[in-house]
């Protein structure tokens, strides 16, 4: 008789015969069971290689293809993985395996599309809401910037009013020289009218020769004076 240890060492040896002869000699059921064992294994890239072969072997086997897309998905080959589902589904619809997995491809390639579409949104509304801001403060500072020089000329007009009547005649000329290089002429023509108001002619021309301090400005400013007796400027106007 033969001994159990005899009967277990001619197992052994039978599935070694049997699993590990080439994917050309072996039947579609071996090469589907020793694909298992390898991708079960954790032996993926050796699982692909092997299923390659096989599939090209038994081409309308469908078990063969969605086992070879088994081991793409799980070596994180994803899209490679859905085009060996769709052919094992276009054999067989009803492969189980093959259905399963492309609904998990589907819904994680959803999920990408809507996360990047969620965040072109979300990029998209953060651009127009910049563009709204500076929109906004460059309307704001249009409307502020002509409000703050109304209140500049007022001011500086007080100032200058205030040098005047204190008889600060040489501070007050200076702010009419600086009216005249920042080519702020109206402000310019109501000092120039102010003085008109308070002096004659020849006494304002008299403290322009004494104050100017360039040659260039007492020319254009006499002349402003001048004009402005001549036509009857009013830069109130």
């Amino acid at each position: 008789m033969i001994s159990a240890t005899c009967y277990r060492g001619l197992l052994v040896c039978l599935l070694l015969v049997v699993f590990c002869q080439p994917v050309a000699n072996a039947s579609p059921k071996v090469a589907i069971v020793e694909a298992q064992i390898l991708i079960e294994s954790g032996e993926y890239e050796e699982a692909i290689r092997y299923l390659e072969n096989a599939t090209v072997q038994y081409p309308g086997n469908d078990m063969l293809l969605s086992l070879y897309g088994d081991a793409l998905y799980e070596n994180k080959q994803i899209a490679e993985a859905e085009v060996a589902f769709r052919r094992a589904l276009e054999i067989n619809p009803l492969n189980a395996l093959a259905a399963r997995r492309i609904e998990v491809i589907r819904s994680i390639y959803d999920a990408s599309v809507s996360e990047q579409a969620q965040q072109l949104e979300e990029l998209t509304l953060d651009k127009l809401f910049d563009l709204i801001a500076m929109a906004m403060a460059f309307a704001l500072g249009t409307v502020m910037s002509k409000y703050l020089r109304k209140f500049s000329d007022w001011n500086f007009m007080r100032r200058s009013r205030k040098l005047f009547l204190k008889g600060d005649y040489d501070d007050f000329v200076d702010l009419l020289e600086i009216q005249l290089s920042t080519n702020e002429l109206k402000p310019l023509r109501r000092s120039i009218h102010f003085m008109q108001e308070q002096m004659s002619q020849d006494e304002i021309m008299t403290l322009l020769n004494r104050y100017v301090n360039t040659e260039d400005n007492l020319h254009t400013l006499t002349r402003m004076v001048r004009l402005s007796y001549e036509h009857g400027d009013n830069p109130n106007t």
